[in-house]
């Protein structure tokens, strides 16, 4: 039995390679309705798409087809009673459901389900976990004990970063799995660096490159690949705020932040004073910025600036989350850093507060 609910934390998105079988066949009985319609139901960009929909008849139904490629599908009765969802595959799939507890509907029949069930155990624990953290660091705030606060909040970081570790490994275990690169994209690829996201990607066998899953991870490796540390700082050029083209190429012989931010990002202005203190410290000390805006409101924009005292070189296009510069990047999220060298390479990335200072510190005293 399963929660619909905790799978729609990790994305409604699945692929799975082609069974032996060519046809699959879902059959399904809902106890406590006997009629109505059933739909089938996949995610496609974000959104339900249904793709097909079939009586209820006495409690039962069934659908029948053939897929090529198996992607992660839901059932639905009514305008929003999601349940059951599963893995098609081209097989015999069983769905046992009650009007009255939909939720733990019970799925048979897809082996892909049943892997990724053992990744949702052990996670559910996990989230359990962090629950009782939540409630047990609001308690200690109520009170004002700032020293279990501390113990609290140590404890669930040691849960999160527990729960990466399992989700690497595995991905490791079961990587001729169709689950793996599933997991590797909607629960790791955003948090690992080039290096760990590519040393995973290509554990993977040749036999899974046409699940869309694995073309979504293979785009992201080549985007992270090109922003990784080590490697020449992609070029471009944006006009600044006076609508004049400014060149990444042009601050060579300087060590440049380029700093992706956005006068609506709370936690951009936030770290601002951070930047700015970093800014003035070390700017007579062959030290620079670059920002490049998420904003789609150029007086926004402007006023972000002045309020925050950001007096470095600005660029955007107004392009909201479709600027040119941060899918370039593959910037996902604000606020996003990446420093360079004099000679335009990438040596280090996201450094905020004291890290950003102790880095600069090294670089240029």
């Amino acid at each position: 039995m399963r929660n619909l609910s905790l799978l729609t934390l990790v994305v409604l998105f699945f692929a799975a390679c082609q069974s032996n079988s060519t046809q699959y066949k879902v059959s399904g009985t809902v106890a406590g309705l006997d009629s109505g319609i059933v739909y089938l139901v996949k995610a496609e960009n974000g959104r339900p798409v249904t793709t097909d929909t079939t009586d209820l008849v006495n409690g039962a139904f069934s659908f029948e087809g053939s897929i090529a490629v198996p992607e992660l599908h839901y059932l639905r009765l009514n305008a929003q009673d999601y349940f059951g969802q599963f893995f098609l595959e081209n097989e015999k799939i069983e769905v046992t459901a009650n009007i009255d507890s939909l939720q733990n509907t019970e799925i048979t029949g897809s082996p892909s389900t049943d892997v990724f069930n053992k990744y949702l155990d052990e996670v559910q624990v996990m989230n359990e976990n962090m629950k009782e953290y939540q409630q047990q660091y609001s308690a200690a705030m109520a009170a004002g004990n700032k020293d279990e606060m501390e113990r609290i909040q140590f404890d669930a970081e040691a849960t999160n970063d527990n729960m990466t570790v399992f989700a690497k490994n595995f991905v490791r275990e079961n990587s001729t799995s169709v689950v793996a690169p599933f997991i590797l994209l909607t629960q790791l690829s955003q948090q690992l660096e080039y290096v760990d996201l590519k040393e995973l990607y290509d554990l993977f066998p040749a036999e899974l490159a046409e699940s869309p899953y694995m073309k979504q991870l293979t785009e992201m490796v080549e985007t992270k690949g090109r922003t990784a540390v080590g490697v020449q700082a992609p070029e471009f050029t944006m006009n600044d705020v006076d609508g004049t083209p400014v060149s990444l190429s042009s601050f060579k012989g300087k060590y440049l932040l380029i700093d992706f931010w956005a006068s609506w990002c709370g936690p951009c202005r936030r770290e601002n004073p951070n930047v700015v203190e970093a800014y003035q410290k070390y700017k007579d000390k062959g030290f620079d910025i670059l920002g490049v805006s998420l904003d789609r409101d150029k007086s926004a924009w402007l006023k972000g600036i002045e309020e925050d005292k950001l007096t470095w070189t600005h660029v955007s296009d107004l392009k909201y989350w479709q600027n040119e510069v941060a899918q370039l990047y593959g910037v996902s999220s604000i606020p996003h850093s990446v420093l360079l060298d004099k000679d335009g390479k990438i040596i280090a990335k996201n450094l905020r507060g004291e890290d950003l200072h102790k880095k600069l510190e090294e670089l240029l005293n």
